[in-house]
């Protein structure tokens, strides 16, 4: 059942035996593991089920350092979570998120990258993400091009072994916005607490029992929530900020003995060049780079440097999704169109939006030939795939745009603190700290020139980039992948959980999602973050019973 928490009596004591902090993709995914079973669980979320401002400002927030969005803007609190501003293409007129695993060489302790390795191996976690593919709902845990590729749709054919292409999977975001919280809501074990908001852990006077959480129904309503395993799932920065915050016994915050806690916080810019095609060839040349459908499932293949070139070469993990596009004005025109739908969506008209009208106006032309084949193909004209179906359409493009995520590395003075600010409820606002290190940006730089070399030697293109990092492009500065907060490491000096992802030093407390990883690779973290909620789930339940 589900209970509005802002109508619970002041100063309420429940009692569960499994608290879930949090009601996104990782809380739920953890939450289901026990439903209808032996076991009371309560899951506790912040938000209420549809979208409400007033508890969205719980998740402003400051940074320092280089440009990074909007705080509020990366994360919700709302049932279902982040899972909401997923945007992916996962079909027509659906929208959901990109699925692959970390690599087996993100686990390793690789000497180039400090602060590498995970207390775990890809090998552990296999059985887990052949179980998250059920969960997420989508085709089989297959990620080798040839499982895919098929006469239509082939790997471009490079002249070396230093690129190779692999497949990412597309999932909706509609089983953990609707489905599962409809799951849960019928689950007789399972109470689920809207608009309750934890404020604080408090523990024993030895500091290694969690004892009760404080919950805040709205402002000046507090209630208390007892539980024999409490599991915090709010994602990498509340994670931090939760664990910082409940100082009252340890002025550091809990499970912060050696200064770990918020450090190591990792995010991923997306940077972008272009790929001029030598011959129009290309373009009949790169299907399977297409967000389409095979096998009944969404895919695309992207571009990567080959582990034994990162080996070789000292270089970070790294990917590459190619998107035609037409001359450099039309492309201009439909960026503008979007943002100016953006804001008209949003209810907002100001001197911005009369500039980005302009530029659309200049690029019309484009535009119309866009809303020309959207209309053939009855999808919306300005999304990224199913470009390739149609070779009339592919007409209209004149080059690619490349998109790349790089791995950052695990820096401890990238790190979440508490802000000076407190938000309404009365408690510190988060600061996050954020820089691009020097490795990183050599990394970027390093991988572009190996690409360019090998697009031509394969007589696929020139790649146009620029060395001078100053200049560089970016398609977003930060993917709001919010990863390594309370990183995973066998030492309590190193890592703020164990390899169970129970908090050193405290015997009831665990942490899930991607708060806990010790490196951040190039794939997109959810399907990881499932993949351990399940394996967190199995051990909790080896404690309860």
């Amino acid at each position: 059942m589900m209970i509005d928490a802002r109508s619970l009596p002041a100063d309420e004591v429940l009692e569960t035996q499994v608290c879930i902090v949090g009601a996104g993709p990782a809380g739920i995914t953890i939450a289901r593991e026990f439903a209808n079973q032996d076991i009371q669980v309560c899951l506790v979320e912040s938000g209420g089920a549809d979208y409400d401002d007033k508890i969205q400002t719980l998740c402003e927030g400051t940074v320092v350092g280089d440009r990074y969005p909007v705080v509020r803007e990366t994360r919700r609190r709302q049932l279902g979570g982040t899972a909401h501003c997923w945007e992916g293409q996962s079909g027509y007129q659906q929208y959901g998120w990109r699925c692959l695993p970390l690599d087996e060489i993100d686990f390793e302790q690789r000497d180039w990258v400090p602060h590498s390795g995970w207390p775990l191996t890809r090998a552990d976690l296999d059985p887990f993400y052949e179980r998250a593919q059920a969960v997420c709902q989508i085709g089989p845990y297959a990620y080798k091009v040839e499982d895919w590729q098929d006469q239509r749709a082939k790997p471009l054919p490079f002249k070396s072994d230093r690129l190779t292409t692999s497949i990412s999977q597309y999932g909706l975001r509609y089983p953990f916005t609707e489905q599962y919280p409809r799951e849960l809501n019928q689950a007789s074990n399972i109470t689920t607490l809207l608009y309750a908001s934890v404020v604080e852990i408090e523990t024993d006077e030895t500091t290694q029992t969690v004892t009760r959480l404080r919950v805040m129904g709205w402002q000046d309503r507090q209630f208390w929530l007892k539980a024999k395993i409490v599991i915090l799932a709010t994602g990498g920065l509340e994670n931090a900020r939760l664990l910082l915050a409940s100082n009252q016994q340890q002025p550091a915050g809990l499970g912060n003995q050696h200064d770990v806690v918020g450090r190591y916080f990792m995010d991923r810019p997306i940077l972008s060049c272009t790929l001029v095609p030598y011959s129009r060839r290309v373009f009949e040349q790169t299907d399977l780079y297409d967000i389409y459908v095979t096998q009944g499932v969404p895919v695309m293949a992207r571009v990567q440097v080959a582990e034994s070139v990162m080996r070789q070469e000292h270089l970070l993990n790294n990917g590459a999704q190619l998107f035609p596009r037409p001359l450099e004005h039309q492309r201009q025109a439909t960026l503008s169109l979007r943002s100016l739908l953006s804001e008209l969506k949003q209810g907002k008209f100001s001197q911005e939006s009369c500039k980005h009208l302009q530029v659309a106006l200049r690029g019309s032309d484009y535009i119309l030939a866009a809303a020309f084949w959207s209309a053939v193909r009855q999808i919306p004209s300005l999304r990224r795939g199913d470009w390739s179906y149609l070779p009339l359409e592919k007409r209209r493009f004149s080059q690619f745009e490349i998109f790349y995520q790089i791995e950052q590395v695990p820096d401890p003075n990238n790190r979440v603190i508490l802000s000076q600010e407190r938000d309404c409820l009365g408690q510190p606002k988060v600061e996050i700290h954020w820089r691009l290190n020097e490795i990183d940006i050599q990394n970027a730089i390093r991988v572009q020139e190996i690409w360019a070399e090998e697009f031509a030697k394969a007589g696929i293109g020139d790649l146009q980039f620029t060395r001078d990092w100053s200049k560089q492009k970016f398609e977003k500065p930060a993917m709001h992948h919010h990863l390594g907060t309370t990183r995973m490491h066998h030492d309590p000096r190193q890592g703020v959980v164990d390899v169970n992802c129970k908090v050193h030093g405290i015997s009831n407390l665990f942490v899930a999602g991607s708060s806990v990883f010790p490196t951040s690779g190039y794939a997109n973290p959810t399907l990881t973050i499932v993949a351990l909620s399940l394996r967190l789930a199995d051990h909790v339940k080896t404690l309860i019973n």
